[in-house]
């Protein structure tokens, strides 16, 4: 790559990486703002499960492969310049997502009703409820093709701002829906308040939301000036290639519908929208900690296994999981210290334990950010894929073993049995790692992990006891006020008493996690990785960079509500 690229690559990283943030923190105040009108109660949790449903059926049938081989299939073509054979690919992926999910959305639509009724303990009349909302949502399944297939189009020609831009536009398109519907019927009035007009606000509203996501990237998308034409059939050898790069991904995302199937069986009547509340926050850590450090190092192993530079592949991955797994637990601290102000605010105190269940599996989910990843690069996408879905089954089966343990405590299982899943993904990831890679990919893991525990366990017991005792000065009633003053001072309990635990211990590898903390607008290097795991890490099979993780997982942020 040039200097001139770079420079090109590295600048437009930056704002990369800040719409990224932008877009997660989008993210959360869209469900800010669904649980201060819609509510947390039954017509929520409708809303929420019939608005899942589509992306379940889209994910199981070419999410996760489409995700996963847009821009390996045109990255190399648009480096050598041939637009014929990027229109050509282009083509032939927009034209199969079109044929697949145009009639699926048809079906889900006609099928409606049936497949509400497959709602466990759900009322016939909230049922209905369901169905209709779910005749709305069923356009949203081509939708989410086109922009997957839009996003991978313009990363691969270096155009990723827009991709980035498209969850911040469909986010407040859904707020407007969700307001609009609070001035309608009244915020959360639930099923007693529900008119005609306040169900199609929603629905229709949370539908556009997806019509924004996918179709504002047309714009984008002319500067390129591709000649875009039905065809079925890919040039060359390019159809095999989509099968070996698809089937990863399909069955890593496949495998995580399960629980995701499992959630909604639970909670569709009492529960879905806690659940996704506590998803929500745990999700802001990871994002905004784990993964940008994950996608900072993804090039330089995708460059070192592409070498055959072993040493530098080892050196390079090693100090990266240490780093990770340290701010990992920084943020399961964080996450169990500020449970209670963060659902509060959110106005959703009862998914705060919920959120502490997810806590721990931080641990695992960061580990998986950076050790798929480092598969990807070694072009290991089947012991990835392998690790991932099995995790995803010890998921599912792990909630459906905790059912029986009561309503109250449902938010609460729900996020042990993903906690639970995600570490076993981190631990069969670890062990992937090693037998491809050798021990000393991972020099030092252990170490790191005992640290980042411990580190965690006493900077979140510090935290809970300063949330704790302001709770008991502003009184029994939380407030706003009160919520955010324990919030800001508990955050700060943590992070001081998690540095001062870690830093003696790991100097080095806390460095880069401190640097990363510093520099939350501006991340050059962390910036400069996500551009080039966008670009040229999807040469590897990866497509996996910080623009892809923003707009392809916007599916998931406008589906499932609760998802930032």
């Amino acid at each position: 790559m040039t200097t001139s690229s770079t420079t090109r690559i590295a600048g437009a990283a930056v704002l990369i990486t800040g719409l990224t943030v932008l877009a997660r923190l989008a993210g959360f105040g869209r469900t800010f703002v669904f649980l201060h009108t819609v509510g947390n109660g039954r017509l929520a949790d409708i809303y929420n499960a019939a608005n899942t449903i589509p992306n379940i059926v889209f994910e199981l049938v070419a999410g996760g492969a489409l995700a996963s081989l847009v821009v390996p299939l045109l990255a190399s073509h648009v480096a050598a310049g041939d637009r014929e054979r990027v229109d050509a690919v282009a083509s032939a992926l927009l034209t199969w997502v079109l044929l697949l999910m145009v009639p699926l959305a048809v079906l889900v639509a006609l099928l409606a009703g049936p497949i509400a009724g497959l709602l466990p303990h759900v009322p016939a009349d909230h049922q209905a409820t369901a169905a209709s909302m779910l005749r709305v949502f069923a356009p949203q399944l081509p939708l989410y093709g086109i922009g997957i297939v839009l996003t991978g189009v313009l990363q691969a020609h270096h155009r990723f701002a827009w991709p980035v831009i498209a969850p911040l536009l469909s986010s407040v398109t859904v707020m407007t829906a969700y307001l609009s519907y609070a001035v309608v019927d009244g915020a959360q009035t639930d099923f007693g308040g529900l008119t005609g007009t306040g169900e199609l606000t929603l629905s229709i509203g949370t539908t556009l939301g997806v019509v924004v996501l996918a179709l504002c990237l047309l714009v984008p998308l002319r500067r390129l000036h591709l000649r875009l034409r039905p065809a079925v059939r890919f040039p060359g050898a390019e159809g095999r290639q989509a099968v070996r790069l698809g089937w990863a991904g399909a069955v890593t995302v496949g495998s995580q519908q399960l629980i995701v199937v499992v959630v909604i069986a639970l909670t569709a009547d009492r529960g879905l929208t806690l659940y996704n509340a506590a998803q929500t926050v745990f999700l802001l850590p990871w994002a905004i900690l784990a993964v940008p450090l994950a996608t900072a190092v993804y090039p330089t192993l995708s460059a070192a296994a592409g070498r055959g530079d072993e040493d530098a592949y080892r050196a390079s991955l090693s100090s990266a999981a240490r780093t990770v797994i340290l701010a990992a637990g920084l943020g399961v601290a964080a996450l169990v210290a500020l449970a209670g102000p963060a659902a509060y605010l959110i106005n959703a105190e009862a998914a705060a334990a919920g959120i502490v269940g997810f806590a721990p599996g931080l641990f695992g989910y960061a580990l998986f950010a950076l050790l798929s990843r480092a598969l990807y690069a070694r072009g290991a996408t089947a012991s990835a894929a392998a690790c991932t879905a099995a995790g995803w089954i010890v998921g599912a089966a792990t909630a459906l073993a905790l059912a029986g343990v009561g309503e109250r405590r449902q938010v609460l299982t729900l996020g042990l049995a993903n906690a639970v899943a995600m570490t076993v993904i981190g631990i069969l990831l670890v062990l992937a790692v090693r037998r491809h890679a050798g021990a000393a990919a991972l020099a030092g893991l252990s170490r790191a992990t005992v640290v980042g525990i411990v580190a965690a366990g006493v900077a979140a017991l510090a935290g809970w006891a300063v949330v704790a005792g302001i709770g008991h000065l502003v009184g029994a009633h939380p407030t706003a006020g009160g919520s955010v003053v324990q919030g800001v001072l508990g955050g700060l309990t943590v992070l001081a008493v998690f540095a001062g635990v870690v830093y003696p211990a790991a100097r080095s590898d806390v460095a880069p996690l401190v640097g990363r903390l510093r520099r939350l607008r501006g991340r050059r290097g962390a910036a400069t990785g996500a551009a080039d795991d966008a670009a040229s890490g999807a040469e590897h099979g990866a497509a996996s960079g910080a623009a892809d993780g923003a707009a392809s997982g916007a599916a998931d942020d406008v589906a499932r509500e609760g998802k930032a």
